[in-house]
């Protein structure tokens, strides 16, 4: 049986042959390996090697820093950032593990503090005090085989998922603020409930929101998860968010504080352009060319005229009451937070006026969290529910392909395929919900 690390080395190996099959493919082919997107982003990475601002390249809408980590694209070679976003990629795979092991120990701890506490308190023996002060003070419990396998298991629905290997191996940065929120994620659910660590937690989640603006829709979820105290009526929430503890006030300080020095030191640097261009256009950013989302020929059809404030009301407000529902429903425990983010991503991705494939390692990175909830499924749902999505995708990627490089008019068959894509979404989401099991949180038997 092939050991965590074997299985890292053969991600990381079929990683490398996809960004080497790239260069391959983008010699030979009209349908381009590259992402498009990788090729912006290194001409920003030119433009910084001359002193000088990334955003002078058309189209570069994101965060400097994005441009500074490529560098290498322009000083050594062009495919550098496929193998750093790969790494990245990686990571991910690994926090997952790491998450997911910290869990289970926390609940075993847990248990075990419980059920020693009895002991102690009807046998004053030493050895049980002892091993009581022990478990107090140590977060390396020993696991059993079955549920270190169950963390590696769900970090393998990661490293080996084809769609997430090839966004990352196209040259997609989105798996930097990927691992960003699982980072402020794993120290947020470490056993130990520390000021320090809820700070980090939310310095990694502010850099995150810096990277990518998606995360701020986790914001709620993680400072209710920081209480984690039963909240059941109106009352119980102010008193939640207007009387914050101190982990939530580290969380909060910590976020705030790296969103704003960020912010602050690149509009320095950069002016009102980096502004507009890395945060405020995404706010109003229109695709009208295609793209997945169920708005896109709406958008097509008005290409001429401004959105009013009803229109967009309309378009975000669906979004905005499903997140705040998801939120409420699995966001204010710490043992529920990883699905609450991953359903959480999901309606920002399907709800989002624009929606492109890269917007899928959003909630992919979190969705291999909750694998194990799923035990009660069965296989016809676990093979329908991937299959019915990946079909739906494909529906869409035919007529888009047909518009994109034979210049047909394919418009209207696009729209379809986002309606049909659409619900395929709300369908899965709602089978996920239905079928995922709390009981099964970081269940020690």
């Amino acid at each position: 049986m092939m050991t965590f690390t074997k299985h890292l080395i053969a991600s990381i190996t079929i990683r490398i042959f996809l960004v080497y099959y790239g260069e391959v493919q983008d010699s030979l082919s009209d349908v381009q390996y590259t992402d498009i997107d990788y090729r912006v982003v290194t001409d920003g990475a030119a433009h910084v090697l001359s002193l000088d601002s990334p955003f002078k390249r058309h189209t570069y809408r994101y965060t400097p820093l994005l441009a500074y980590l490529v560098l290498p694209n322009v000083l050594l070679h062009r495919s550098f950032g496929k193998f750093l976003f790969s790494l990245f990629d990686i990571l991910i795979g690994v926090l997952i593990k790491w998450i997911l092991l910290n869990c289970y120990r926390g609940n075993k701890i847990s248990i075990e503090k419980k059920l020693l506490k009895l002991e102690t308190l009807n046998n004053r023996n030493k050895y049980l005090i002892k091993r009581k002060n022990e478990i107090l003070n140590n977060s390396n419990e020993t696991l059993p085989p079955k549920y270190i396998r169950m963390a590696e298991l769900s970090a393998y629905f990661w490293l080996y998922n084809p769609l997430t290997m090839v966004i990352a191996t196209r040259g997609n940065g989105d798996c930097v603020s990927c691992s960003l929120v699982l980072l402020s994620l794993f120290f947020l659910l470490r056993n130990e409930q520390t000021f320090t660590q809820h700070f980090t937690a939310g310095l990694l989640l502010g850099l995150a929101i810096h990277f990518r603006l998606y995360p701020i829709g986790f914001c709620l979820a993680f400072y209710l998860a920081t209480l984690d105290k039963p909240l059941t009526t109106v009352k119980d929430y102010l008193r939640a968010i207007l009387l914050p503890n101190a982990q939530q006030l580290a969380l909060v300080l910590g976020t705030c504080l790296s969103l704003a020095t960020t912010t602050a030191f690149f509009y320095y640097l950069y002016g009102y352009q980096f502004l507009y261009e890395s945060t405020l256009y995404h706010l109003i950013r229109k695709d009208t060319r295609h793209n997945f989302s169920l708005y896109f020929y709406l958008q097509y059809l008005g290409s001429n005229f401004s959105p009013t404030l009803i229109e967009k009301i309309l378009t975000f407000l669906p979004q905005l009451i499903l997140i705040l529902m998801v939120t409420l429903r699995y966001g204010k425990h710490r043992q529920t937070l990883g699905f609450a983010l991953f359903a959480i991503a999901f309606v920002m991705v399907t709800y989002n006026p624009v929606v492109t494939s890269q917007y899928f390692v959003w909630f992919l990175s979190l969705l291999p969290l909750s694998v194990k909830n799923f035990r009660n499924m069965g296989l016809r749902k676990a093979v329908f529910i991937p299959v019915m999505w990946f079909i739906a995708q494909g529906g869409w990627l035919l007529p888009a392909y047909l518009l994109e490089f034979k210049g047909w008019n394919t418009f209207e068959f696009i729209w379809i395929q986002s309606v049909v894509f659409f619900f395929s979404n709300i369908l899965t989401l709602q089978m996920l919900m239905a079928n995922y099991d709390v009981s099964y949180n970081y269940k020690i038997e």
